[in-house]
């Protein structure tokens, strides 16, 4: 009696074992599948998307937090409607930008927060997205500390110099392959009075309101091997 009951209650906790991750991408069909541990370890980031159901139907994207041990979800996890900005300590700060068409009027956010367990989400809310680009740099190394990511000796490829080495921990995804590290890519959110908006009448209105989203590609000048890239915290990397 003891040993099939023991039995049984094996089977239970066999049954209830999650998936591994390789294999939910691949039920899913995700094209797009990336994992962020938060910096103390409690909870999960997943950045995903699958093409749409129909031939003219959108893709199906998102990015959710679980805690730590909770079962994987695109529903019953807290969805983040935005991009992640950074970690600082247990808060989460989360760039959120107006979804229409219109030009943003100004480039300040409003901060509103939420949460999430004993997480603290701190919400920057600004208008729409009216700019985008991409400015790529070298650099030799890079170590992670609690907070940031720092690299040594960065170059400009395309693009002014950076001020700063050190980017806060949050909106980052490590790119590896296995011949090694291919890139790391930051997202910034970059404001302005400096943009230009063609007229339909050809007229060109000057000094608006930019709101631009800027990706920062950094390409290794050496071949760097990752040790244990799924235990970083505070990046994305692919699920494989």
């Amino acid at each position: 009696m003891k040993i099939s009951t023991f039995v049984f209650f094996a089977l239970i906790i066999i049954g209830c074992k999650e998936k591994p991750l390789s294999e939910i991408k691949k039920e899913n069909e995700y094209y797009l599948f990336k994992k962020q541990i938060s910096p103390n370890e409690k909870f999960d980031i997943f950045k995903y998307c699958r093409n749409g159901t129909f031939a003219f139907s959108g893709d199906i994207c998102g990015t959710f937090i679980r805690e730590k041990g909770e079962s994987f979800s695109e529903n019953n996890n807290y969805k983040i409607e935005g991009n992640i900005k950074f970690w600082e300590n247990d808060t989460l700060s989360i760039n959120r930008f107006d979804s229409s068409l219109n030009q943003p009027r100004d480039t300040t956010g409003k901060i509103s927060y939420e949460k999430f367990k004993d997480l603290t989400l701190k919400i920057y809310t600004y208008g729409s997205i009216n700019s985008s680009g991409i400015k790529k740099y070298s650099f030799d190394n890079f170590k992670i500390t609690k907070k940031q990511l720092c690299f040594e000796n960065i170059k400009s490829i395309m693009g002014e110099p950076l001020k700063d080495n050190c980017f806060d921990l949050g909106n980052i995804e490590i790119i590896n392959s296995t011949n090694g590290l291919k890139e790391i890519i930051i997202e910034r959110i970059s404001k302005s009075m400096d943009f230009k908006y063609r007229n339909s009448d050809g007229t060109i209105t000057e000094n608006l309101p930019e709101i631009k989203v800027l990706d920062l590609h950094l390409i290794p000048t050496k071949k760097i091997k990752i040790m244990n890239i799924e235990k970083l915290k505070g990046v994305f990397i692919d699920v494989e």
